[in-house]
């Protein structure tokens, strides 16, 4: 896998831009309403752990190499990355809830302490994870009702499971029972 490769397959759903923060970074032409790792796209469990499946023709590599990071002018931008994972995110779990959120650049395992943006993380109640339309009851439980993300952030841990395959550790989240 290469960054030619990446800015080959990329270029017709976005552009690339030069950050000076992280180098060249793609911002995809999607609504505003785009996040990563809930948009166009849901969880199924595999070998790998809890693995997101991208409706979108560039997820293969934007949810399963590199990072996404929100910049005020653009939006999500996606930073590339070589390796491989079943998606970039920290899990939660508690509370008859589970959560998500994506990991920073440069993040690979997360056992306390990892902050973001609380408005990142996406709450469900785990017998919606693995729906490919769970979009409508989160939107409808989480979004505009009485529990705020704060609250469920207290609610919840952090998960670390991991799965390891030839000497690479992947963050696996919650397991499917």
């Amino acid at each position: 896998m290469s960054y030619q490769e990446f800015y080959d397959n990329l270029s017709p759903y976005g552009q690339w831009i030069n950050d000076p923060q992280y180098g060249y970074v793609w911002i995809p032409n999607v609504n505003d309403d785009f996040r990563p790792y809930f948009t166009e796209g849901h969880w199924v469990m595999t070998e790998y752990g809890n693995t997101w499946v991208s409706y979108y023709p560039w997820g293969w590599a934007c949810f399963h190499y590199g990072r996404w990071i929100y910049n005020d002018y653009y939006g999500w931008i996606w930073i590339p990355g070589y390796e491989w994972a079943p998606g970039w995110v920290a899990w939660r779990w508690g509370g008859g809830l589970c959560g998500w959120a994506p990991l920073y650049p440069g993040i690979i395992w997360v056992g306390v302490g990892y902050t973001c943006p609380e408005d990142w993380w996406v709450f469900l109640h785990p017998q919606y994870l693995y729906r490919p339309r769970y979009h409508n009851i989160w939107r409808n439980d989480y979004m505009d009702g009485p529990l705020h993300t704060q609250k469920l952030l207290q609610k919840t841990n952090f998960v670390t499971n991991t799965y390891e395959n030839n000497n690479t550790k992947y963050y696996s989240g919650p397991n499917a029972a």
